[in-house]
């Protein structure tokens, strides 16, 4: 009887993560890994680095192009290196 109720515990266990990981595709939902993707807006460029608001926080950024974006347009975050969000305009066309 303990045997049996040992082994339910650890299928439920089993099935619980299986059943609340399928559902996300295994994406990362937390972290800076969740940032990719979103769109964040431009609050202060001091020349060198960026200050993009995500979510009300705000993030060091860098931009890789010739042409920065003014203070206030929309970005978005394409990667994450360290602490710093590498971002693009918001409605630039990416090619594969």
């Amino acid at each position: 009887m303990l045997l049996a109720a040992i082994g339910f515990f650890f299928l439920g266990a089993w099935f619980y993560q299986i059943v609340s990981w399928f559902p996300r595709g295994g994406k990362s939902v937390t972290g800076t890994k969740s940032l990719i993707g979103q769109i964040g807006q431009i609050v202060r460029d001091n020349g060198t680095n960026m200050i993009v608001r995500v979510d009300g926080q705000n993030w060091n950024a860098k931009y890789q192009s010739v042409d920065r974006p003014p203070v206030g347009a929309k970005v978005k975050i394409i990667s994450v290196k360290g602490l710093s969000l590498v971002i693009e305009p918001q409605n630039k066309l990416r090619k594969n």
